[in-house]
């Protein structure tokens, strides 16, 4: 009897409740596909950046001959017609960019010819001539350093002033000439106002010269950098 009750007891003993297992796979899973989700979302932008333009059609690898009318020539892949392009396009933007000099002599934001802010009429530039180049100092624009170090100076100009200003030319975003012509520019008063940096010369007088606002509002005709009066 004994013995059977052990048995009873035995069998009839509360197992243990078992434990919750973690839902790692399930977690893990969610984890792939948010890594998933982020690496498609960064190679759809790298795509769009650098892959075939929306809708072409030129989606070919391979450089290939093509005839028509007789007539053999070389036809580009897609990827290299793209590729030419693109160069282009970056040399372009590049020919008429301008790159500002963090460690230049900071210049007032007016014309640098006319002494006139950019108010009335826009002001384009920076852009740089060397501080050694400049003898006679435009003190209407920035203080003269104490220190003979040679640093870049900008400088800021209305279109039509610096334009109309002889042996300077527009070539690309670059003004030609600059490092000369200022300093002597500087170095003319403006017969109308008396202010330095006249670069139109008076035929009819010599060594007169004057600013073209000044010029337009004097009733003056210009004509290849020189004037005349009208009346």
């Amino acid at each position: 009897m004994e013995a059977d009750d052990g048995e009873e007891s035995t069998s009839n003993a509360t197992a243990p409740p078992p434990k919750k297992r973690k839902r790692v796979k399930r977690k893990r899973k969610n984890a792939d596909d948010e890594e998933y989700a982020e690496n498609k979302s960064f190679a759809n932008k790298i795509n769009e950046k650098f892959g075939p333009s929306k809708g072409s059609k030129q989606k070919d690898e391979t450089p290939m001959f093509e005839v028509r009318n007789g007539k053999a020539s070389i036809k580009n892949s897609g990827n290299h017609r793209l590729t030419v392009n693109r160069t282009l396009e970056t040399h372009m933007n590049k020919m008429f960019q301008w790159e500002e000099e963090p460690d230049a002599i900071e210049s007032a934001y007016i014309c640098a010819l006319c002494h006139e802010n950019g108010i009335k009429r826009e002001l384009f530039g920076p852009y740089y001539i060397t501080n050694t180049s400049i003898k006679h100092w435009p003190t209407f624009l920035a203080k003269k350093p104490n220190v003979k170090k040679e640093a870049k100076f900008e400088l800021w100009f209305h279109g039509a002033c610096v334009l109309w200003a002889p042996n300077i030319h527009l070539h690309g975003s670059q003004l030609t000439n600059l490092e000369h012509q200022m300093d002597t520019f500087w170095s003319q008063n403006c017969v109308v106002c008396k202010k330095n940096g006249a670069a139109i010369s008076v035929p009819s007088k010599k060594n007169t010269f004057v600013h073209y606002p000044c010029a337009l509002n004097k009733g003056y005709k210009l004509n290849e950098h020189t004037l005349s009066c009208n009346s």
